[in-house]
């Protein structure tokens, strides 16, 4: 006698039901363990009796191996606690002038005998000073003759950086180290002019550094001359901000072309208001050697 197929089917599908929803239990779970808040991360202790024993744990219990302590031994050294000696304060150049003030005690009484003296150096700054150096030229008359102009005897006048200018060599100088080397602008300048009692407009400032500039240009062309004598020099470009005299306010980019003979320490700058090859092409004309540059273009031409 044969078993109905129905019965079996659904036998097995009651058997997969129970299946199926005790694998959801236990989905549920450890989805909570996992995933849920703290409190509910530990399952309590009412198990369903329908729930599978899950095999999550391990059945054996391994234990450590502990290493075997060992004595160590070791000498401790003595720090030395007395302060080190302090080495003073650094001598001053010897090439400095000294003004010695001499001071005395108050009270000495008579008899004292001078054994020795103590003394301790101050390095102190005298502030720059503004002069005028006034050229005195005496007139003289060659005797019987008349006062023309060609008749009266004087002095020349010795050669002055500047035609016409109030501005000596010296204030000159100091002006183009201040700006060039020291990047103190004309206008803090005029104003440490103003503080010493000489107002000075800033257009004659800069008339008088510009004139100053061309009085060095023997200067210049001679390092030009050094720097592209030698048989390797390096070349590259940086741009900057130029004001523009007819834009009052407005700036165009600029480019300083140098030049450098980094063999002799050497470098010179060259102004071009463009990065195209004729500022370079002009400078290094007539030079033979090796350049360095960039991966720019215009070097490579």
């Amino acid at each position: 006698m044969q078993s109905n197929p129905n019965i079996d089917y659904k036998q097995r599908y009651e058997q997969a039901e129970q299946t199926i929803g005790q694998l959801k239990h236990e989905l549920a779970v450890l989805k909570k363990m996992i995933f849920g808040s703290r409190h509910e991360k530990f399952m309590s202790n009412d198990v369903p009796p329908q729930q599978l024993s899950l095999d999550i744990q391990p059945e054996q219990t391994f234990t450590s191996n502990v290493i075997a302590a060992q004595r160590i031994t070791y000498t401790r050294s003595k720090v030395n606690t007395e302060p080190s000696s302090h080495p003073g304060r650094n001598k001053l150049p010897d090439h400095l002038r000294r003004e010695e003030i001499i001071i005395e005690p108050a009270h000495i009484p008579p008899g004292s005998k001078k054994i020795g003296q103590l003394e301790t150096e101050v390095l102190e700054y005298k502030a720059a000073e503004l002069y005028v150096k006034k050229y005195i030229r005496y007139k003289y008359l060659a005797p019987e003759s008349d006062a023309t102009a060609s008749n009266i005897i004087t002095a020349p006048l010795p050669n002055m950086p500047l035609p016409k200018c109030i501005a000596g060599s010296s204030l000159l100088a100091q002006m183009i180290i201040d700006k060039f080397v020291d990047h103190l602008p004309l206008h803090r300048q005029m104003q440490r002019f103003e503080r010493a009692g000489v107002k000075l407009p800033y257009s004659t400032l800069t008339d008088w550094v510009s004139a100053a500039a061309n009085l060095i240009t023997p200067l210049y062309e001679s390092l030009v001359s050094h720097v592209l004598s030698a048989d390797y020099i390096q070349c590259d470009e940086t741009p900057m901000p130029v004001l523009d005299k007819d834009k009052k306010g407005k700036t165009h980019r600029g480019f300083f072309w140098a030049y450098q003979d980094s063999i002799n320490k050497l470098v010179v700058f060259d102004y071009q208001e463009g990065r195209n090859k004729e500022g370079p092409a002009k400078m290094l004309a007539t030079y033979k050697g090796t350049i360095q540059t960039d991966g720019y273009l215009v070097c490579a031409t």
